[in-house]
């Protein structure tokens, strides 16, 4: 009997990796989708089209499921109330349904859930964990660390920059250090949790017990891309000078910015690297994909696609 698992959050960079490991491994899928066209796998899946505020349509997405994964969210938005709506309050949502289908919660959290103090990003994942957690018992937590991979358009800017020959990093000492995974391997992290103990967050880290170091990422970059890129240290002070303003002219035009004095924090928290309640320690999976190797990979990808 073929297992069939439910999605939310597939038409994203994380959820479309996820799709694609869950097809691989002969899994039905099924997926909820605001846009089915945006979907890139749309006819090999069932589709319900509609959104986490829709009772009816979860319970549709939930219904015969063992597995419910729930992987759409906000990391940028114009408004808190955009945070709470969509990051808590669709959790919640997304949660009862799953435990009205009798399947396995599996809910897609961040490492920023632990320092909830830093941004409204942050607060609103630690929200949404507590928030799954009362909805009931069988659920898991996946903390996901800083992702990278081909289809990410999110550190493309990145990419870009230590290709023009700077390696942006907080001016901080020590150098901040993250968890930075490979976007297959989170995939295969994810699947690997259907078979952890529930009532448990764990935290998804990368193949360094202690994450890496922005030098360590700059160089790992400039290495893919075969140049050599300057450490650019950018101080504190300047970065939340310009971030207040710069995001105050984003959402006049109705845009939600990236860069925010949450996300400043963010960046300058000194330890974003996987500790507590680790996946590797109540599963088989291990990473497989090493930093030097993820990326020159993204790197093929985005020269493919003529983005770099």
């Amino acid at each position: 009997m073929t297992l069939r698992v439910a999605l939310t959050g597939g038409t994203g960079f994380v959820g479309t990796a996820i799709i694609d490991c869950l097809l691989e491994r002969g899994f039905a899928v099924r997926a909820l989708a605001r846009d089915p066209g945006r979907l890139k796998r749309f006819d090999e899946i069932e589709i319900i089209e509609g959104s986490l505020s829709n009772r009816t349509e979860l319970a549709r997405l939930a219904e015969g499921a063992s597995v419910f994964i729930h992987c759409a969210g906000l990391t940028h938005a114009r408004t808190n109330a955009e945070f709470i709506a969509v990051n808590i309050e669709g959790s919640r949502a997304a949660a009862k349904a799953s435990a009205l289908a009798g399947a396995k919660f599996i809910h897609i959290s961040s490492l920023a859930a632990r320092a909830p103090n830093l941004s409204a990003y942050a607060a609103s994942k630690h929200e949404s964990e507590i928030a799954v957690a009362e909805c009931g018992e069988n659920w898991i937590g996946l903390r996901a660390p800083a992702m990278y991979g081909p289809g990410d358009s999110a550190t493309l800017p990145y990419f870009r920059m230590v290709k023009n020959g700077f390696a942006p990093e907080p001016a901080a000492r020590p150098s901040p250090r993250a968890s930075i995974l490979y976007v297959n391997d989170f995939a295969e992290a994810v699947l690997a949790a259907f078979d952890a103990a529930p009532g448990q967050v764990y935290e998804v880290g990368d193949e360094c017990s202690d994450g890496h170091s922005w030098g360590e990422i700059g160089s790992a970059c400039a290495a893919a891309l075969g140049v050599k890129a300057t450490s650019l240290r950018l101080p504190r002070w300047a970065m939340t000078a310009f971030a207040a303003p710069a995001a105050a002219v984003e959402r006049m035009f109705g845009g939600a910015p990236m860069v925010t004095p949450g996300k400043v924090r963010e960046f300058f928290h000194p330890d974003w690297a996987a500790r507590e309640t680790l996946l590797t320690s109540a599963s088989d999976w291990r990473p497989s994909t090493p930093l030097h190797e993820g990326f020159a990979k993204t790197v093929r990808w985005y020269q493919e696609k003529d983005l770099l």
